[in-house]
């Protein structure tokens, strides 16, 4: 039987140097403000069953409140921020290289997923998205009269 199509897709206007790798390319999308700077996270996709796709994104040193995640007609935005909890009179001892604020990954999504029963976990740096297929997207079977 054919391996179903993943049905999520980088967007096609990324915000990210295509000439970089995903987890070195620094954006600035236009929403956000000159000192923000983001990633685009390494992710994987699997199919959990017939009807649920799943996406992994790791998003090392993001806590839960710093993570929005928002499905716009075929269009999934996640985003993730970080915040450096150093402890108090911490100070590095080498040259400190300039760190992104977060990670933000873009999909569109090829496949109508159902916005009312995605869920989200943040696990060790994993966010994990379970994303249903909305019921007038799943294949059905017509019986022949």
């Amino acid at each position: 039987m054919n391996q179903p199509q993943n049905p999520l897709h980088p967007m096609t206007a990324s915000t990210t140097d295509t000439k970089n790798s995903p987890t070195t390319a620094l954006a600035e999308p236009a929403s956000a403000t000159p000192a923000e700077r983001f990633i685009e996270p390494r992710y994987t996709t699997r199919r959990v069953d017939e009807h649920t796709w799943e996406l992994g994104i790791a998003v090392p040193g993001v806590k839960r409140d710093g993570v929005t995640v928002s499905l716009e007609k075929d269009e999934l935005e996640v985003t993730a921020r970080r915040t450096d909890d150093l402890p108090a009179g911490w100070r590095a001892l080498h040259a400190v290289r300039p760190r992104p604020d977060g990670y933000r990954l873009e999909l569109t999504l090829s496949v109508a997923v159902d916005p009312d029963r995605i869920s989200a976990k943040l696990e060790d740096g994993i966010l994990t998205l379970r994303l249903p297929v909305a019921e007038n997207a799943k294949p059905r079977r017509i019986s022949v009269e």
